[in-house]
């Protein structure tokens, strides 16, 4: 029936923006904090354009913590869970670029490529539309190459939560919850496309959303 729904031009809309208001409504009861706001605010007036990743299953807060003056253009899968998904962030605030960060496809890197080279926040999930889970793609390396931008890992964590089924077990905030959203430290663009280079940089990458991931995680108490 929801796969029905989701087919049609209508049902997308009404349903992502219900799944939207829902999200809004549960992020308006959780007690946010942001770890060092003031370095958050610093790279937010100065930055020329970067690539802002996070892993798959830390989605859902997202669209709500990042401020919408610096509004973010994700990479969305065009298959029917990834339009889905695409419409919710929609209706939060989020653009969409329609591709795959998969590794056997870097399609809709050149409209992300725009996207930096206006200065603007272009973001990838680099575990999704499918997985494996924190297990990075090279995608969002190849596009900090090719534009010269560097990429920011960021994630959120929550004291009280729960895990949705799936291949990512996306972290679900519970109402009324303590969360934390945690910003990494940058990661340099490649110097060049060479394959060692790239698949040294998305290591690299991958390493450096654990760590922050892990550290959200400290903050809010987390142990699984």
């Amino acid at each position: 029936m929801l796969k029905q729904l989701i087919r049609t031009k209508i049902g997308l809309f009404c349903l992502s923006w219900l799944a939207a208001t829902i999200v809004a409504m549960l992020m308006l009861s959780v007690r946010w904090r942001t770890e060092d706001r003031d370095r958050f605010r610093q790279m937010l007036a100065t930055h020329d354009g970067f690539v802002l990743v996070f892993w798959h299953e830390r989605i859902l807060a997202m669209p709500w913590l990042w401020p919408r003056r610096h509004a973010m253009t994700a990479l969305q899968s065009p298959h029917p869970d990834g339009r889905m998904l695409a419409h919710t962030v929609n209706h939060l605030g989020v653009r969409t670029v329609w591709g795959s960060s998969n590794r056997n496809a870097l399609s809709g890197l050149r409209g992300m490529k725009r996207i930096l080279d206006a200065g603007r926040v272009a973001t990838v999930t680099p575990d999704g539309p499918r997985g494996p889970a924190r297990s990075a793609a090279v995608g969002p390396v190849a596009l900090s190459q090719m534009a010269g931008k560097p990429i920011i890992p960021v994630a959120w964590s929550a004291d009280r939560y729960w895990r949705a089924p799936g291949w990512d077990g996306m972290m679900i905030p519970k109402p009324l919850s303590r969360g934390v959203f945690v910003i990494g430290d940058p990661v340099a663009p490649p110097p060049s496309r060479d394959r060692d280079v790239l698949e040294a940089h998305r290591v690299m990458l991958q390493d450096a959303m654990n760590d922050v991931t892990a550290r959200a995680d400290r903050l809010s108490g987390v142990t699984d």
